[in-house]
């Protein structure tokens, strides 16, 4: 039997200064191999660059989530606005009038928060869990009362 002579080329002076020298892409022909790295390796070497262009989700924790009983959502309302409604209120039978001054009682009528943006021309007494020490002055200044009541 005739063993015919194969003629290649070498490598060593052809690949040189080529990058993956003929083992296709880069990863390839590594100690790894294409499994994208030993242990934690992978999510971030092999995904970073869709990570970057935002089609993958970022690697880690982010941020807080508050649990839900700490949250705190207060039903605000602004002294002129009850000023402008108490007539409204009153025909509807949620406010009482004591003479010269209303009974408001905003707890009831489901707010948890007086505020003091705007004028108030009616002496009121209010009764409502918080108040802003503005709102108070206001509606004491138009010879009004504010009663603070626990929310519990």
């Amino acid at each position: 039997m005739i063993k015919m002579t194969v003629r290649t080329k070498k490598k060593h002076g052809r690949e040189r200064g080529y990058r993956t020298h003929g083992w296709g892409i880069v990863r390839t022909h590594r100690k790894s191999g294409m499994r994208g790295g030993v242990g934690k390796a992978g999510p971030k070497s092999t995904h970073w660059i869709q990570t970057i262009k935002g089609l993958r989700p970022a690697i880690g924790k982010r941020g807080f989530i508050r649990p839900r009983e700490s949250i705190k959502e207060n039903v605000v309302i602004n002294v002129s606005h009850l000023d402008s409604m108490i007539k409204t209120l009153e025909r509807e039978g949620k406010v009482t009038k004591k003479g010269t001054k209303y009974e408001v009682n905003l707890t009831e009528l489901g707010y948890t928060k007086l505020l003091a943006q705007g004028e108030v021309s009616t002496a009121m007494n209010i009764v409502v869990a918080e108040a802003s020490e503005r709102a108070i002055k206001k509606i004491e200044s138009a010879g009004g009362k504010v009663q603070l009541s626990s929310s519990d």
